[in-house]
């Protein structure tokens, strides 16, 4: 039988603790946000053209847009609050070297 494949073992540096994903960048957020605008916009104007009757639908994609923009903003706050702090010496390290 043969043997399971053992995984490889990763090799670590002192600067994996530092090491973090890139922010997602604010011009990103805006234009994910101007492109689901135009897609909403899009919508409306297509359920206007086949339908004839969009009672509701103007109300349903604004209420999606702007939710879509909300969202955005909290993921975009919440991304930029929860970075950790780099790893510091403490005073006490530093002065007793």
């Amino acid at each position: 039988m043969d043997k399971p494949k053992e995984p490889h073992p990763r090799e670590t540096t002192a600067g994996d603790d530092l090491e973090r994903e890139p922010l997602f960048p604010v011009r990103g957020y805006v234009w994910l946000n101007l492109l689901f605008w135009a897609f909403c916009l899009v919508e409306v104007l297509v359920i206007r053209w086949w339908l004839k009757d969009i009672q509701g639908v103007i109300f349903f994609f604004a209420l999606l847009a702007v939710g879509f923009t909300l969202v955005s903003i909290y993921d975009a706050l919440y991304d930029r609050a929860a970075i950790r702090p780099e790893k510091k010496p403490s005073r006490s390290a530093r002065t007793s070297s």
